[in-house]
């Protein structure tokens, strides 16, 4: 039996299969209804049906027909609260899902435990008032031009999900382990592959996507060189500014003073 009283429809929007959540734990704990559609008459069929009191979409790399359809059930059911699952950690994308009117967006790969959390807590928050429609600014806010098309390559590369983790992680200690577990792959398969498909290793990626953040921090005239280093995921102020430099080939202050906004 269920533990929350809360009926979930799950639409699976994934280009791969292997991307969409596993949720077959979560109907342990929570009744869920999985759809694999991308027809509004077919969801909007399994709505009426099913009576859900919250919606998830499930997206791998999201592109122009997915979002729209997500708008479009968001203006046919704006009193039943959605969050939006994807692999992609995209700013531009995260804030036209909220002004869409998604209550989270979660990036992929997550454990079950935290989704079930996550409805849990939307469960709890939004019971008592599920039938008052969210305020939300659907037909003003465009889909991002960079979801209009999606790209093939993306799909056929392994180790994306490790690209998401180090973008939504990269202030946090990073484990190779751990990210090649993510993309289910031992250590030595995962450094092989990843140089394969990227041209780089790991840890460089890592390193440079790092730095670039770090440039980002930079352009503030206010914060300190030890600050950045901090905010950008380095061990201490010493490494950050000697990785700095040999990316860079300047000091990171050289840098800050070069390009204060």
């Amino acid at each position: 039996m269920p533990d929350l009283d809360i009926n979930i429809l799950w639409i699976v929007l994934c280009k791969n299969s292997k991307n969409a959540q596993c949720i077959d734990s979560i109907n342990n704990k929570i009744a869920t209804y999985k759809i694999h559609s991308v027809d509004s008459n077919q969801i909007t069929y399994a709505i009426a049906k099913n009576k859900p009191n919250l919606i998830c979409f499930d997206y791998d790399f999201p592109d122009l027909p997915g979002l729209q359809l997500l708008r479009e059930i968001r203006l046919g059911h704006p009193s039943i609260p959605a969050i939006m699952l994807t692999i992609q950690h995209n700013e531009n994308l995260a804030v036209w899902a909220f002004r869409t009117g998604v209550r989270n967006y979660l990036v992929k790969p997550l454990k079950v435990d935290s989704i079930v959390e996550e409805i849990s807590q939307l469960a709890i928050q939004f019971k008592p008032r599920l039938t008052k429609p969210r305020i939300n600014f659907l037909r003003r806010s465009q889909i991002p031009k960079e979801f209009h098309f999606i790209s093939t390559s993306l799909l056929s590369k392994r180790t994306i999900p490790a690209i998401n983790y180090v973008q939504a992680h990269y202030q946090e200690k990073i484990i190779e382990k751990e990210v090649a577990s993510i993309c289910g792959m031992s250590v030595f398969t995962f450094s092989r592959i990843f140089r394969n498909e990227h041209n780089i290793t790991f840890r460089e990626f890592l390193i440079k996507h790092r730095i670039m953040q770090a440039k980002e921090f930079l352009h503030n005239p206010k914060i300190t060189i030890t600050d950045v280093a901090q905010l950008s995921g380095f061990t201490d102020a010493s490494s950050f500014a000697r990785l700095f430099r040999r990316y860079i080939g300047m000091a990171p202050s050289c840098y800050q003073r070069k390009h204060i906004n």
